[in-house]
């Protein structure tokens, strides 16, 4: 009696085990990745509001693009007629629980002040500077 109850505690602490590693994947990553975030993006939503309104800086003119490189680089253009900004820029980028950082572009514009939370296929970036809030969505191509 003693020997089948060793050979059934044998075999519940067996299954438990086989259990336990057929399980789920703890290193299967549950956000986004640097690889998956890497490519080529576009605007598809840029506005800029203030007390004087909104603007939609896509009408006006406007746009952001941006390449994510694997290797943490980034490069791109911003245009933003309103504001006579005409500049690319160049920096680093990194995820950070889950959202892009841009870091180190040496031009003074707005890019490096926003971070972007990862929605798909989609970075979307939403931040208030001094009382004016901005909103980037920048579509992977």
């Amino acid at each position: 009696m003693q020997l089948a109850r060793r050979i059934s505690a044998v075999a519940l602490t067996s299954t438990l085990l086989l259990g336990a590693a057929c399980g789920d994947d703890d290193d299967t990553p549950t956000g986004p990745t640097v690889a998956s975030v890497a490519g080529n993006y576009v605007a598809t939503t840029f506005t800029v509001t203030s007390p004087l309104g909104v603007q939609n800086i896509l009408q006006l003119g406007g746009s952001v693009t941006a390449k994510f490189d694997a290797n943490g680089t980034v490069t791109g253009h911003v245009k933003v007629p309103t504001e006579t900004v005409d500049e690319d820029f160049a920096g680093t980028w990194k995820l950070v629980n889950g959202e892009v950082e841009i870091d180190q572009v040496p031009t003074d514009i707005f890019i490096e002040d926003v971070t972007f939370k990862v929605v798909g296929k989609t970075l979307v970036g939403d931040e208030t500077f001094s009382g004016v809030r901005v909103q980037v969505t920048l579509t992977k191509q």
